[in-house]
Formats: C-alpha cells, sequence, structure tokens
C-alpha cells in the first residue's frame, strides 16, 4: 500500500468515526426525549461534541494536506472534496443535536397540553435519525437511489415542523399562559426548529454523495 492509500484510508477512518460519534448523538438526543433526567447522557453528549469538532478539524486538515501533497486525480480529488463538504455537514448536525439535547433537559412534556407536542416532536427525531443514517450510508456506500430517498424525506420533516408551529399558535392562542407554559413553547418550538435544519443537513449529506457517485451538483434546484 502506498503513501498516497494510506492518507486516504486514515481520511475514511477518521470520517467514519466523526459519522460514527454524530450517530450516537441521535442515540443520546432519542433517549433523552423520553427520559430526560439522565443526568449521565448530558455529560456524554458534551464529550461527544469535543470529539466532533476535533474530528471536524482533523479531517479539514487531512484534506487539504492529501491535495497538496499528492496532487490526486478526478476521481479521489472529487472524493476528497465531498469528504470535506460531508464532515462540515456532520459537525453542525453535531451541534444542533447538541442544542436540541439542552432544550430537552429543561422542556416538561408532563404539562397539559404537550403530550401531543411530544409525539409529533417524538416523529420528527425517527424521520431525522432516519435520513442522517441514510445519508451517511448513501455516501459511504456510494447509493444514489439512498441518497435521492433521503432528499425527497425532507420534505415530511419540514411538514412536520410546519404542524408543530400550527399546534402552538392553535392550541395557545386563546388561553392564559404560565411562565412555564410560555418557556415550554419556547424550547420546543427552538427543538424542531434544530430538527427541521438537521434534515436540511442530512440532505446536503445526500446531495454531496450524488456528486461523488455521478459527478452531477444538484444543490439549489440544479437537476441538469
Amino acid at each position: 500500500m502506498n503513501i498516497k492509500t494510506k492518507q486516504l484510508d486514515l481520511l475514511l477512518h477518521d470520517f467514519e468515526l466523526l459519522a460514527k460519534t454524530t450517530l450516537v448523538q441521535w442515540q443520546i438526543t432519542n433517549k433523552l426525549l423520553q427520559d430526560n433526567a439522565i443526568d449521565m447522557l448530558y455529560e456524554e453528549a458534551e464529550s461527544n461534541e469535543i470529539i466532533l469538532d476535533r474530528l471536524e478539524i482533523k479531517v479539514r486538515e487531512e484534506a487539504v494536506f492529501t491535495i497538496f501533497q499528492f496532487n490526486p486525480k478526478a476521481a479521489d480529488l472529487r472524493k476528497i472534496i465531498t469528504y470535506q463538504d460531508v464532515t462540515t455537514n456532520l459537525e453542525r448536525i453535531g451541534d444542533m443535536l447538541l442544542n436540541v439535547i439542552h432544550f430537552l433537559r429543561v422542556t416538561d412534556f408532563g404539562q397539559p397540553h404537550f403530550e401531543e407536542l411530544k409525539k409529533k416532536i417524538n416523529q420528527m427525531i425517527e424521520r431525522v435519525g432516519e435520513m442522517l443514517r441514510n445519508a451517511i450510508f448513501s455516501f459511504s456506500s456510494e447509493k444514489n437511489d439512498v441518497a435521492y430517498r433521503v432528499i425527497e424525506e425532507d420534505d415530511r420533516v419540514d411538514e412536520l415542523f410546519r404542524q408543530i408551529g400550527l399546534y402552538l399558535q392553535e392550541e395557545f392562542q386563546d388561553r392564559k399562559l404560565s411562565k412555564s407554559e410560555i418557556r415550554n413553547m419556547i424550547h420546543i418550538n427552538a427543538i424542531s426548529h434544530n430538527l427541521e435544519r438537521i434534515g436540511d443537513s442530512a440532505t446536503n449529506i445526500a446531495e454531496a454523495a450524488i456528486y461523488l457517485i455521478e459527478g452531477k451538483d444538484i444543490r439549489h434546484g440544479n437537476k441538469e
């Protein structure tokens, strides 16, 4: 195995670790939605965020080093560029998952009228988790059919985000709200907003997978 191949394998290894840590962060988020009193999960989430930040920097530096050191040909260069793009999106997803985790810690879904919102948040987390897993799989396994399914799924996540906003408006508009209810509404709106953005970033990863596989940039509505 020559030095260039070893360097590309190192880049792949760090990307896989970044992807795995991001998925662990999603699992923590899902667990905390069911029970937000598990303190050890918050500690684990903060540690994972440090790992994600460091890996993102490491992959970026390795990608730049590989390009300048080995002057890779078109196929390898496209892969290295997409590694950078996907890595950036995974790090952003990690940031947004940590935001959700912080809001879950201070949200009381046990209050009256918030049970339905918890169901919708749970649906969003499940759909976003599926998008994230499939986006990573489409990229690492170069499966463009899976990538296109991820992109289609983003509309469903957007619709859930819209439903949550509409529910908050309609359910509470004519009621005198307590401070804790107002806080809950703000937190739930922030949670759904971050989940919607995670769906967007998963879509970006899927689009990067299509660029890697087909050499076609379909961002910004460009289907040609």
